[in-house]
């Protein structure tokens, strides 16, 4: 196994646990980035506890969770009343797995905690810059291409793993077509220092339902741990991205969501 060699593009949270994976494994790796560095923007920041499972097999659990914040529970609440529904409680999966909470993590927290991680292995090698250009499948091997600080590169491996995106380069050049469709719905994502536990001693998720436009909200830590709350509200088709961007929409929909009239 220590012979064999895999190429993996995409260094988001799939690409990077799977170099890493197979790094401790004994395989020798290339984990190609196109991005300079890894991407910082708000993404889904919820780690569940069979994927918690995953973590900790290779072994960052307790580091991982340093990064961010442990929720034992999530509610439900009737937005326009202001009242919370039902409180769930993830202890009641003590038995089934051994982290019976989910932990709210910026995803660019842990696949920068990963790549820190592949540094520490001889066998691994991270290209950050680095775009795939080009590839062959041969019998029983994959030559690749890519272009990167270091100039243009020439790898062959037993393996290639696209874990690039929904626009995945490797997809496409195999051919390989994205069925499905685009939902019609949008939403828009704003991220506040408000403190919605203290004004509203809410969980940090929540879920508002409301007929004139729900809300989730969720709390992560933030780079400077100070604390974030992401909050999730749908955007009507005829609403342009401007409007919904502007500070009168983002005071009419925080407002409310913060316990204020």
């Amino acid at each position: 196994m220590a012979t064999e060699s895999i190429i993996v593009i995409g260094a988001g949270p799939v690409g990077s646990f799977t170099a890493l994976a197979a790094a401790q494994a004994g395989y020798k790796v290339h984990l190609l980035e196109a991005s300079n560095e890894v991407n910082t923007d708000p993404r889904a920041a919820t780690f569940h506890p069979s994927t918690l499972e995953m973590l900790d097999s290779l072994g960052i659990m307790d580091e991982f969770i340093a990064l961010g914040l442990v929720a034992r529970y999530f509610d439900y609440w009737d937005k326009p009343a202001r009242k919370r529904v039902a409180q769930m409680d993830h202890q009641v999966l003590e038995g089934e797995t051994r982290f019976p909470f989910v932990v709210q993590t910026e995803q660019h927290k842990l696949a920068n905690l990963i790549l820190e991680k592949l540094t520490n292995y001889p066998n691994a090698t991270v290209h950050m810059g680095t775009s795939a250009t080009a590839f062959i499948q041969h019998a029983d091997t994959v030559a690749l291409t890519a272009v990167g600080p270091e100039g243009t590169l020439d790898l062959k491996a037993d393996w290639l793993i696209g874990a690039d995106g929904g626009r995945s380069f490797v997809r496409k050049s195999l051919g390989i077509d994205f069925e499905g469709y685009t939902w019609p719905e949008r939403f828009l994502v704003l991220t506040s220092l408000h403190d919605f536990e203290a004004s509203l001693g809410c969980a940090y998720r929540g879920y508002f339902a409301d007929p004139g436009g729900w809300t989730n909200l969720f709390k992560v830590a933030g780079d400077d741990f100070k604390g974030r709350w992401r909050a999730v509200f749908p955007v009507p088709e005829a609403e342009t991205d401007e409007e919904a961007l502007s500070d009168d929409s983002v005071a009419r929909r925080l407002g409310p969501a913060a316990g204020r009239s």
